[in-house]
C-alpha cells in the first residue's frame, strides 16, 4: 500500500509491514532478547493499567504512566550491560522490568508496603534498587543529569568500559542542571548517554 512520504524525513528501520527497511541498522536480535523486550513492554503496559486505575481510586497517591513510550526505555536498556548505571526519571519503569522487578516489586513500591526494599520512604514510582544499579529517581526535574554526568566521568577514569545512562524529559532540558550537566560531561569526556525523551 502507498503511504504519502512524511512532511519531516523519520529514521526507521522496519516499514509499516515490519520488513526490514533499512538493513544497514538492523540489530539482528537474538529471538530471547526480542521476545523479553517484548514481553517486558506489554506487561509494563498492562501494570500501568491497573496503577493508573488504583491511583485513581485512592488506593496508592501518586502515579505516572509510561503508555506509549514503552519501547524507547526497554529497547535502550537492553542495548546497555548489566552492570552500566541507570539515572532514570518518572516514566522509565520498564527498565525495572527489563531487570527483573515484576508486577509484585513494582506495586509494592507504589504502595510503601513492608515488601518495599524502600519500606514506603520513597514516594511511588520513585523506584531504584542498587543491586540492579539503578539509581532512585529524584522528584525535582533534571537533577539526574549532573549526577550522571559525574558517574560517566568515574567510569571513564575507571577505564573498565562501563557506561551510565541518564534519561530525561518533561522539559527537563530546560533547566540549568540539563547545559550544566551536559557541558561537563562534554569537557571531561563523561561515559554518559543522555537519553531526552518527550521533552
Amino acid at each position: 500500500h502507498d503511504q504519502p512520504k512524511p512532511a519531516v524525513p523519520m529514521f526507521h528501520v522496519l516499514s509499516m509491514d515490519g520488513k526490514v527497511e533499512n538493513p544497514d541498522f538492523d540489530p539482528k536480535l537474538e529471538k530471547d532478547v526480542a521476545v523479553k523486550i517484548m514481553t517486558t513492554m506489554v506487561t509494563m503496559n498492562a501494570a500501568d493499567r491497573v496503577l493508573l486505575e488504583a491511583q485513581r481510586q485512592g488506593r496508592i497517591s501518586f502515579y505516572m504512566t509510561c503508555t506509549g513510550e514503552e519501547g524507547e526505555s526497554t529497547a535502550s536498556i537492553a542495548a546497555l550491560n548489566s552492570d552500566d548505571m541507570v539515572y532514570m526519571q518518572y516514566r522509565e519503569a520498564p527498565v525495572m522490568m527489563y531487570h527483573g522487578w515484576g508486577i509484585p516489586e513494582m506495586v509494592s513500591q507504589c504502595m510503601g508496603n513492608k515488601e518495599d526494599k524502600l519500606k514506603g520512604r520513597q514516594m511511588p514510582i520513585h523506584y531504584g534498587d542498587a543491586d540492579l544499579h539503578v539509581q532512585m529517581v529524584s522528584s525535582p526535574l533534571c537533577t539526574q543529569v549532573p549526577h550522571a554526568a559525574g558517574t560517566g566521568y568515574a567510569y571513564k577514569l575507571d577505564g573498565k568500559g562501563r557506561i551510565c545512562i541518564c534519561y530525561l524529559g518533561e522539559g527537563a532540558a530546560s533547566e540549568g542542571d540539563f547545559h550544566a550537566g551536559l557541558n561537563f560531561a562534554s569537557t571531561v569526556g563523561s561515559n554518559t548517554l543522555f537519553f531526552v525523551r518527550n521533552n
